[in-house]
């Protein structure tokens, strides 16, 4: 029995063609929300249904990360003993994919990985998801790894069994969601009134010295282009510093993602999910970071690493792109699987 854990917003988004694909195929699974981003059980109930499995109370505001994962250690726990059979599978570098893992491997549960072998070398940056997929490489029975760089990334650790190239399944969500055409009505009022509009989303921690810079920035660029913020709900202050020309909109779901994502002139961020997500919508992105996990989007001609210098670089998002070919792949989410019932895990 597979067990899919999850508790932010990409980890439903890349993991749920995941599970469409093992309902297709009848294969049984359980599903457990980790409540890291309780505001988005809505999401699951959208995507994936209602979880198996809610870990309660893991959020207080201000706790820190150690607090955060002692919580749903402790709450995990004893479900993972009760159910020593479930195949936990986690997705990417969330506190949750950490700390499911390392509960997984206590309890001596076989641990899937996905989305294994990104890596910046550097383990504060992104902080703490640096250490969360290093550390879980090293927890995991099974990776399946995006791209042929996290394989060799692995590979340089010592890790090389079981560690299976496939792509990013954020290519079968983007490509899912962007044929059901489930955005909201609001949504789509909102992109009529702001007419070549820029996406822009800023929320990571190693970035919080920088945001006043970055709000700045933008607060210039909201002069002479249309920007669409999705405020972070971590990052509250910006609704007392962007100018009154940047439209602020609190988080939407996936459905309303992709639809902004192709129907905009470009994207300003340093979110991980979004440097992959604009290749299948075949948009530029600034990246607001020093560095990335993530070099295949920049290497593509799509992304470009800017730190906080957003206006010196925004002619970027006008730059025309040939290269069609998405190197995340196509079909992975069925290669996973096909994989799984191959190897027998």
């Amino acid at each position: 029995m597979y067990l899919f854990c999850f508790g932010t917003r990409p980890e439903i988004i890349k993991q749920f063609p995941l599970i469409e694909e093992m309902k297709k195929r009848n294969i049984p699974y359980k599903t457990l929300f980790s409540g890291q981003h309780e505001d988005l059980i809505k999401d699951f109930i959208d995507l994936v249904g209602q979880p198996n499995y809610s870990l309660e109370n893991i959020i207080t505001h201000g706790q820190s990360l150690n607090r955060l994962l002692s919580k749903i250690l402790e709450k995990a726990d004893q479900l993972l003993k009760d159910n020593n059979e479930f195949k936990i599978i986690v997705q990417g570098d969330t506190s949750t994919a950490f700390a499911l893992a390392l509960a997984g491997f206590q309890n001596g549960n076989e641990v899937i990985h996905v989305e294994a072998g990104l890596r910046t070398h550097n383990l504060r940056s992104p902080f703490p998801e640096e250490a969360n997929r290093t550390l879980v490489s090293k927890l995991a029975s099974t990776h399946f790894c995006p791209t042929q760089r996290s394989v060799d990334n692995l590979a340089s650790e010592g890790v090389s069994e079981n560690v299976y190239l496939v792509g990013n399944t954020i290519v079968d969500s983007f490509n899912l969601i962007s044929k059901k055409n489930l955005e909201s009505e609001k949504i789509k009022d909102l992109v009529k009134t702001n007419e070549n509009y820029i996406i822009c989303t800023l929320h990571r921690r190693e970035n919080r010295k920088n945001m006043d810079t970055l709000w700045e920035e933008l607060n210039v660029l909201s002069l002479s282009r249309n920007i669409i913020y999705i405020n972070h709900p971590s990052v509250k202050e910006a609704k007392n510093k962007l100018s009154k020309k940047v439209t602020m909109i609190d988080p939407v779901n996936y459905m309303d993602i992709v639809y902004l994502i192709e129907n905009c002139s470009g994207v300003i961020s340093d979110s991980g999910g979004l440097q992959e997500e604009v290749l299948s919508g075949n948009k530029n992105i600034l990246v607001c970071r020093d560095t990335t996990e993530r070099p295949e989007t920049i290497e593509s001609g799509l992304g470009k690493l800017v730190g906080t210098e957003i206006n010196k670089n925004i002619d970027f998002l006008n730059k025309k792109n040939s290269n069609k070919e998405n190197p995340y792949g196509k079909d992975v989410s069925s290669k996973i699987v096909d994989i799984l019932q191959d190897i027998g895990v």
